[in-house]
This record gives C-alpha cells, sequence and structure tokens, in this order.
C-alpha cells in the first residue's frame, strides 16, 4: 500500500516534465527557425540533410569557380577579338602598300606600323588574370612569346598545350582555354609554320613591305587573310565556352534553388504550427497546474491514522 501512495503525483509529474520538455522543444524551434537541431530531433532525416548542406556547398564552389573562370574567358575572348581588329588594320596597310604609285619610302613606313601592331598581339598574347597568363596554357606562370627589337622579329619563349577544364554543379567538366601556339603560331609536325600561323603572316608582310616587292606583299596579304580567318575560328571556341558557362551557371542557380527548398522543407519549422502549439502547450501547463492545486493532498501519517 505504501509503494503506491505517490503514484497520482509521480503520474503528475511526468505528464509535467514531458508539457514542459514539448514547450521547451517548441521553443527552441521558434528562437532558431529550425525543426531539426539536432539528429535525436528527427533520427530518420539526418543522413538527407546531411547530403543536402553537402549539395548546397558543393554547389556554392562550382558556381564561384565557374564565375571566375567566366571572368577569364571573356578576357581572352575580348584579347582574340581585337587581334581580329588588329589584322584587319594590317590588310588595310599591305592593301595600301600594293598602290601602283606606292613608293619604297611609303612602303617602308608601312612596314613600321605593321611592327607596330605585331608588338601589340605579342602584348596580348602576354594578358594575365590574376597572375597567370591565359594564353600560356599550362605553363601559365610566363608568356610564350616576346617581341625582340633588336631583331624585329617575335620569339617563341615555350611551347605549352592547354588542358585545363572547369566542372558544372553536376561535376561534369569542360576545356576552358587555348595555348598562344594554338591561337597565334599553329604549325605542323615538324615545327614548320602553317596556312593561318598569325606571327608567320605578320613577318612575311614586314619583309614584303621592306623589300618594296609588291609579288611578295601579295602572297603575305593572301597568308594574312588566313591567319585572321584562322584566329576567328579560334574565337569561336571562347564563344562557345562562355555560352557553356552561362548555361552552367543557369543550371547551379536552379539546383541551389531546389536544393535550398529541400532542405528548408526538412529542417525549417513552421513557425506558425510552432506558435500556435507554444499557445496549446502553455494552456495545457496552466491547466494541469491549477488541476494539481485542487487534488487532495494525503501523507504517510495521514494513511497510517
Amino acid at each position: 500500500m505504501i509503494s503506491n501512495i505517490n503514484a497520482p503525483g509521480q503520474q503528475f509529474l511526468a505528464a509535467i516534465s514531458q508539457l514542459q520538455s514539448n514547450l521547451n522543444r517548441t521553443q527552441l524551434q521558434l528562437s532558431s527557425g529550425l525543426k531539426v537541431s539536432t539528429p535525436s530531433d528527427a533520427p530518420d532525416e539526418v543522413s538527407a540533410i546531411l547530403q543536402l548542406h553537402a549539395n548546397i556547398q558543393a554547389n556554392q564552389q562550382a558556381t564561384s569557380n565557374l564565375k571566375n573562370v567566366q571572368n577569364e574567358v571573356q578576357t581572352a575572348d575580348q584579347g582574340i577579338s581585337s587581334v581580329t581588329t588588329l589584322l584587319d588594320q594590317v590588310q588595310t596597310l599591305a592593301s595600301q602598300g600594293l598602290g601602283l604609285d606606292t613608293t619604297a619610302a611609303t612602303r617602308a613606313n608601312l612596314a613600321g606600323q605593321v611592327q607596330s601592331i605585331t608588338q601589340q598581339i605579342v602584348a596580348i598574347s602576354q594578358t594575365t588574370f590574376e597572375g597567370r597568363y591565359i594564353y600560356s596554357g599550362n605553363s601559365d606562370q610566363a608568356p610564350s612569346y616576346q617581341y625582340d627589337p633588336s631583331t624585329q622579329s617575335v620569339t617563341r619563349l615555350q611551347v605549352g598545350t592547354a588542358t585545363r577544364q572547369v566542372a558544372d554543379a553536376s561535376g561534369a567538366t569542360f576545356p576552358v582555354s587555348l595555348s598562344a601556339n594554338q591561337i597565334f603560331d599553329v604549325r605542323d609536325a615538324n615545327d614548320n609554320p602553317t596556312t593561318g600561323n598569325v606571327f608567320a603572316a605578320l613577318s612575311a608582310v614586314t619583309s614584303a613591305l621592306q623589300a618594296n616587292d609588291p609579288s611578295a606583299l601579295q602572297t603575305a596579304l593572301s597568308s594574312l587573310g588566313d591567319a585572321s580567318t584562322y584566329v576567328n575560328q579560334q574565337q569561336t571556341f571562347y564563344g562557345a565556352t562562355e555560352n557553356r558557362i552561362t548555361q552552367a551557371l543557369s543550371v547551379a542557380s536552379q539546383a541551389a534553388i531546389s536544393s535550398q527548398q529541400d532542405l528548408s522543407d526538412k529542417q525549417d519549422a513552421d513557425l506558425t504550427s510552432a506558435i500556435l502549439e507554444m499557445t496549446q502547450g502553455t494552456t495545457n501547463l496552466q491547466a494541469a497546474m491549477a488541476s494539481f492545486g485542487k487534488m487532495p493532498h494525503t501523507s504517510l501519517f495521514s494513511e497510517l491514522s
């Protein structure tokens, strides 16, 4: 008999404890905005929540990388665009040199202008972005070409390949750069300049003008046209890469929204429901306390008597 004297009280305390625990949980939801703050809140959802956090973080990193590469590719594209404009200027100068009344002195002057443009194109091949030579491929800590004023010629400093790639949000990778060797100095297997070689074409125009040789200049002008066409073809690579980056960023943005919504559905608290639950819980606790106050209380001595 004595062991059961406090049974109602123990039940009441257990009920109060449960009500208070529910209130504490609801209060935490309201203060943190989360319905899952610890693994014990929803053990079956923990794995999915952790995966969503990982997906969001990976997506953010991919987006950051894509934006950085986007700026680099745009810089490279603008450089190639400038080269095509400069080559158009050289074509104009070469055409002037073919004039029937053009003198040797005039052609020598035109040759000087072509040399100046050649230096500008070499300078473009040395374009840097965040401390890297963007046209030097994998060997991007040094330029691939320089202009030698003493010989009035372009010197190749290195031969580099461009294998750099960037990953989109799904993990798929694609190439983002070309080397200066590919763009300005295309050669055959024996390392001889081939059709489309920019530096060889510029050199041929300069030499023909300096030699006052209209026939050689006509041939050089044809080679220059081929070089201009070739550079334009290389520029399409950067245009296509920019489009792919833009698309990848759009997909990443949509994925970020979707993942964030899924995470919110699994982790965020329903504040309206939490407020209602808080109100109801408080009311229940107050009612329980009031009821307990009206209960008859007995002691061990009362029972013995």
